[in-house]
C-alpha cells in the first residue's frame, strides 16, 4: 500500500488522492459515458467467480457506451448482454453481434453494447491492421440527434502485447500506422473516440506517435485527453491514471498481477472532440475507473479503502480482470428550443406591437453551449449581436417587434442561426395585423359628427322613440373596431333619455343602435326643447388605440295641444314629416312631408344595424305636401326580409325619424 512505502509523505498521499477524486467524482454529471474494458478472456476464466465481480461494477459505473476486449466467442457476448448488464440494469442494454477480431493463435473479439434509450449505433464494421488483432469500428448517434456532427466514430483496438523495446512494439507501430491511414481518410471534421488496451508503455512508443502526431493528413489525428510525456511504466507520478494490472499478487489465472503500473486502456479522440465546442471529451471527465492515485504497485483495495470507488467495488475490479475500465465522458451538442410561428395579433397604426421569443438549449448537460443569433425580416425586428445559451438552463426572452407604421397584414420569417448540428439555422414565422383607426360616425357612409333630431311638433301621445346610430364609417378588415365609452345627454328640462341607459358598445360593420325618447310629461305646450346627445368614443383597446373625437346629436322637441290640417289647395304653413300609411305594410307604404317652402330633401330607409338599404328621396323640392313610396325594397330592387326598419328624413329645419314594420 503506498501509505507504508518509504518516503511517501502525508502531503503527497493527500494530492494523489485529490487528482484521484477530482477525475473519478468531481466532473460534471455525465451526459454521455463511454467506456472501454479488456474484460480477460471473458468467459473462460473462472466465470461464476468473476460474472457477480463484472455484475458489481458494472451496476456502479453508469455507462452508456460500451466497447470490449477480449470476448471469446459469440456465447460470451451473449452471456455479458444477459447475464450483466441487464441483470444490473435490466432492459436497458443491447449489443452488436460478436465480432471475431483474431482467430489464430487463439480466438478473440470484441462487441459494442449500448443503452437504446441514450444513443443508436450503426455502420459496425472492422478492418485490418498489420497486427493480429482487427479494428472494430461503429458510429454513435445520440438519441434526440440526426446530423453527422452531433454524431461519433468509435474504434475499438487491442494492440499487440509485448515490452517496449521488443519486436511486439514494431508490430503495434505498424498496426497504428494502419489504424492512421484509415483514420485520415474519413470525412473532414469527423468525430471519433479511439478505445482499448494498447499496450503502449509511454508516449514515446511509434504506435502512440502514429496516432497522435501531425501529418500532411491530420483527419485522423488523435489527441489525448491527458498531458503525459515520456514513459508512462511504474512512476509514482503518473499513478492516478493507470489502468493495468488492479490485481498485484495472489491473482487468479490469466492475471498479469503486478499492481497498477501501467496506462495500457485509453482513449484517444480526433481533435473536434477537445476543442470546447459541439460533441466533446468533458474536462474531468476522463479517468480510469477505480483509481484513487494511492494504489501505485498495488491492489487496487489495498489497505482496505479505495478512495474513488469504495471498498466492495474496488474488491470486485480486483478479481473481475486485469485491467481497469477507463470512462471517457461526452458532452452532447447542443439543441435549440424555440417556437416555431409567433402571432403579434393585431396593433393598431402608431401602437407598440412586441412579442417575446424563448429560446432555451434542452440538450442533457454537460453539454455545449448553443451559440445563436437572430435575423428578422421587414416590417420586424429583433435583438442583434450573439447570445449564448447553457444546457438545460432556464429559457433566454428576446423581444420582438412588429413595424405599426402602416396598417396592413405583416408576416415574415425570422432565421435564427446556431451552432446546433441538428438545427443551424431554426425559422420562426411572424405574422400580425395592423390597424388604421377607426372612425366614429353618426352616418354609415359619410362621416357626420354633429347631426340634428327632430321628434317635431306634436301632440303629446303621438311621440316615438327614435333611434341613433354610432357607425364605424369605412370600417373594414384593416380598420380597428370603434368603442363607445359613454353617451351622455345635457339640456332639455330632463325629458331627453337613451331608452335603458346607456350601454357601452363595440362596433365594426353594424352600427350601435340608441333608442332616445323625448317624454312629454310635464313640458310646457308650445314649448320648443333643446338638448345635446354626446357620444364618448376611442378605438378598440389595442396597442396604439387612441380616443376619437366626440359625436355629438343636437336633440328637439315641441309639444302642442293638437295638429292643423292643411287646407286643400293651400300652401303649407309649418313644416310636418306626416306617420307613413299604411305601417305596418306588406307590400307599399307612402311617406308624406308638408314644405312650407322649396327645400333640399332627402328621405332614406335603414335596418336595425344602421345601414342605408334604400334613398326614397334625395334632391331640392317646391314649397308644398309631397308623397312618397316604399315598396319594400332595398337600392337593388330586391324584397327586404319581414322586419323593423327606420325612415329618416333631413331637410332644413327637420330630421326625424319613423319607425316601418315590414310584413311578411
Amino acid at each position: 500500500m503506498i501509505a507504508n512505502r518509504p518516503g511517501v509523505t502525508a502531503a503527497r498521499r493527500a494530492a494523489l488522492g485529490a487528482a484521484a477524486m477530482l477525475l473519478a467524482l468531481a466532473g460534471p454529471a455525465h451526459a454521455l459515458r463511454v467506456v472501454t474494458w479488456n474484460l480477460l478472456q471473458y468467459p473462460d476464466l473462472d466465470l461464476a467467480g468473476r460474472q457477480p465481480k463484472f455484475r458489481t461494477v458494472m451496476a456502479d459505473i453508469n455507462a452508456d457506451v460500451l466497447i470490449v476486449q477480449e470476448l471469446q466467442s459469440a456465447a460470451a457476448r451473449d452471456s455479458m448482454l444477459n447475464n450483466v448488464l441487464n441483470v444490473v440494469e435490466p432492459g436497458q442494454w443491447t449489443g452488436s453481434g460478436f465480432f471475431t477480431l483474431q482467430s489464430n493463435p487463439v480466438l478473440e473479439g470484441g462487441a459494442v453494447f449500448w443503452k437504446p434509450a441514450k444513443v443508436s449505433v450503426g455502420n459496425l464494421t472492422t478492418f485490418v491492421t498489420s497486427g493480429p488483432r482487427d479494428v472494430l469500428a461503429a458510429r454513435i448517434t445520440p438519441v434526440g440527434y440526426t446530423a453527422l456532427p452531433a454524431t461519433f466514430r468509435i474504434y475499438s483496438v487491442h494492440l499487440k502485447a509485448g515490452g517496449p523495446a521488443t519486436a511486439d512494439s514494431t508490430t503495434r507501430r505498424l498496426e497504428c500506422t494502419d489504424i492512421r491511414n484509415t483514420l485520415n481518410v474519413v470525412p473532414a471534421g469527423t468525430n471519433f473516440l479511439l478505445g482499448g488496451d494498447t499496450n503502449i508503455y509511454g508516449a514515446y512508443e511509434g504506435a502512440y506517435l502514429r496516432l497522435t502526431e501531425s501529418q500532411s493528413d491530420n483527419d485522423g489525428r488523435g489527441k489525448d485527453p491527458l498531458t503525459m510525456p515520456g514513459n508512462w511504466h511504474s512512476l509514482s507520478g503518473y499513478a492516478p491514471y493507470y489502468s493495468q494490472c488492479p490485481c498485484n499478487a495472489g491473482c487468479g489465472a490469466g492475471f498479469s498481477g503486478g499492481g497498477l503500473d501501467d496506462r495500457f486502456d485509453l482513449f484517444l479522440s480526433s481533435y473536434g472532440m477537445q476543442d470546447g465546442q459541439g460533441l466533446d471529451v468533458v474536462p474531468g471527465g476522463y479517468f480510469a475507473y477505480g483509481n484513487d492515485g494511492l494504489h501505485f504497485n498495488d491492489d487496487v483495495n489495498g489497505g482496505g479503502f479505495n478512495n474513488a470507488v469504495g471498498l466492495t467495488i474496488a474488491t470486485a475490479l480486483v478479481g473481475a480482470s486485469d485491467h481497469l475500465p477507463v470512462v471517457c465522458t461526452v458532452q452532447l451538442a447542443s439543441k435549440i428550443a424555440a417556437a416555431s410561428q409567433i402571432d403579434f395579433g393585431s396593433a393598431i397604426v402608431g401602437g407598440t406591437a412586441q412579442r417575446t421569443l424563448a429560446v432555451s438549449n434542452p440538450a442533457t448537460p454537460p453539454a455545449d453551449a448553443l451559440d445563436y443569433s437572430m435575423a428578422a425580416p421587414a416590417n420586424f425586428t429583433a435583438p442583434g449581436g450573439g447570445f449564448s445559451a447553457a444546457a438545460g438552463a432556464a429559457a433566454s426572452n428576446h423581444t420582438l417587434g412588429m413595424s405599426s407604421l402602416v396598417a396592413g397584414t405583416k408576416t415574415g420569417t425570422l432565421t435564427v442561426t446556431t451552432d446546433a448540428p441538428d438545427s443551424l439555422s431554426k425559422t420562426v414565422k411572424l405574422s400580425g395585423l395592423v390597424l388604421a383607426h377607426a372612425t366614429a360616425s353618426l352616418d354609415s357612409l359619410a362621416l357626420v359628427r354633429d347631426d340634428s333630431l327632430d321628434f317635431g311638433a306634436r301632440a303629446a301621445a303621438d311621440f316615438r322613440d327614435s333611434l341613433v346610430f354610432v357607425h364605424d364609417e369605412g370600417y373594414g378588415a384593416l380598420v380597428a373596431r370603434l368603442a363607445v365609452n359613454a353617451g351622455v345627454i345635457a339640456g332639455g328640462g330632463g325629458h331627453f333619455s337613451i331608452v335603458g341607459g346607456f350601454q357601452s358598445a363595440l362596433v365594426a360593420g353594424a352600427g350601435a343602435a340608441y333608442p332616445v325618447r323625448f317624454d312629454p310629461a310635464g313640458a310646457t305646450l308650445d314649448s320648443t326643447y333643446d338638448a345635446t346627445l354626446t357620444f364618448s368614443t376611442s378605438d378598440e383597446a389595442l396597442p396604439g388605440a387612441a380616443a376619437q373625437p366626440d359625436l355629438v346629436l343636437h336633440l328637439v322637441a315641441r309639444a302642442v295641444a293638437g295638429t292643423t290640417a292643411v287646407a286643400q289647395g293651400s300652401e303649407p304653413q309649418a313644416l310636418r314629416f306626416a306617420p307613413a300609411r299604411p305601417n305596418p305594410l306588406t307590400g307599399e307604404t307612402r311617406l308624406g312631408i308638408d314644405l312650407p317652402q322649396a327645400a333640399q330633401l332627402s328621405i332614406a330607409v335603414f335596418d336595425l344595424s344602421g345601414r342605408r338599404i334604400a334613398n326614397i328621396a334625395d334632391g331640392a323640392f317646391d314649397a308644398g305636401h309631397h308623397d312618397f313610396s316604399w315598396r319594400a325594397r332595398d337600392a337593388r330592387g330586391v324584397r327586404v326580409a319581414a322586419g323593423l326598419y327606420f325612415a329618416r328624413i333631413v331637410t332644413p329645419g327637420l330630421r326625424g325619424m319613423q319607425r316601418l314594420v315590414v310584413l311578411p
